[in-house]
């Protein structure tokens, strides 16, 4: 069973209402064809708001709201704790979980976090690529991390069992929620620094502390995260998967694609592609490692984290 830990279906959807899930197009790279001719059985649909300059919690819960009219079906259900995912599975139903990408859309009030919570929403992104109340992002240029009211956000999402996702977020932010959060972490789609020089991709420290906190990493399909020289490949994206494995990580690593968020490597133009990279891993890696990486580290973590709280 494939997974993937991050895409921009709902947010390409907000740009091009007339878009359709169901149909086979271009225009989305996740479309259900697609994910039924790659394999891809579970799949986290991003809650995508920052660039909206106000009213970014209406946003985003405009954007669930596109989830249950426009994706939910009787092929594609939502999954909210593990039990649900896998009910699921045994009815080989496709499952979508939902994830919040910038923690600005909560508007500094852990009541609408916990509003999210009700509607489905599992985990956060703390930060984009800005600052917000919660933390700053990797591309602000002071460097900040946590703010007091980020390490309330982290209290809180561990209380509730969300997933925290670090991808976007500041080294020092990252470091902040390694030292405040009691649960392992997740870096949804991010390569290794050493490998690809981008801010967005992780240092070999943050990957260390990730697999020695239980953390899991979903390494992404973006061009620009990949490789800085020529076209990207799925060669090249092997060589993350190389490196994380060689620090250590194996049962650690996943897949984050970020189709429709951003230009992926040759090979891996959209979800139909998935089996382009089973193929290449399983010259390289055993048949429990590839079923590790291509869906089943996601799945354990996701037993242990994938949770329902009841208010």
């Amino acid at each position: 069973m494939f997974v993937d830990a991050h895409n921009d279906v709902l947010w390409k959807m907000h740009k091009n209402p007339q878009l359709d899930f169901y149909q086979k197009s271009p225009e989305l790279s996740i479309n259900f064809p697609n994910i039924l001719e790659g394999g891809l059985a579970v799949m986290v649909f991003a809650v995508f708001v920052s660039p909206i300059k106000n009213g970014k919690f209406l946003a985003a819960l405009q954007s669930i709201d596109d989830f249950y009219q426009k994706i939910l079906s009787d092929q594609l259900t939502l999954a909210r704790d593990y039990g649900e995912l896998e009910a699921a599975q045994e009815k080989k139903l496709r499952v979508g979980i939902l994830s919040l990408e910038g923690a600005e859309a909560i508007e500094g009030d852990l009541s609408k976090l916990r509003t999210l919570y009700r509607l489905g929403v599992r985990g956060v992104g703390l930060t984009w690529n800005n600052a917000n109340e919660v933390a700053d992002g990797i591309m602000e240029p002071r460097g900040g991390g946590l703010t007091r009211f980020g390490r309330e956000v982290i209290s809180e999402m561990n209380n509730l069992g969300m997933m925290i996702d670090v991808s976007h977020l500041s080294e020092q932010g990252f470091w902040d929620v390694i030292e405040q959060s009691s649960k392992p972490i997740i870096a949804s789609h991010s390569n290794a620094k050493a490998i690809c020089n981008h801010p967005r991709n992780l240092s070999d420290e943050q990957i260390a502390a990730m697999i020695e906190t239980g953390g899991v990493i979903g390494v992404t399909f973006v061009r620009d995260f990949t490789a800085t020289n020529g076209i990207p490949t799925i060669d090249d994206l092997l060589r993350h998967i190389d490196h994380l494995a060689g620090l250590g990580g194996i049962s650690n690593i996943g897949l984050g694609s970020d189709f429709d968020g951003a230009t992926t490597v040759t090979g891996l133009e959209d979800a139909s592609k998935l089996h382009n990279l089973v193929e290449i891993l399983a010259k390289k890696y055993s048949d429990k490692e590839v079923k590790g990486i291509m869906g089943e580290n996601w799945l354990n973590y996701y037993k242990a984290r994938l949770i329902q709280m009841e208010f």
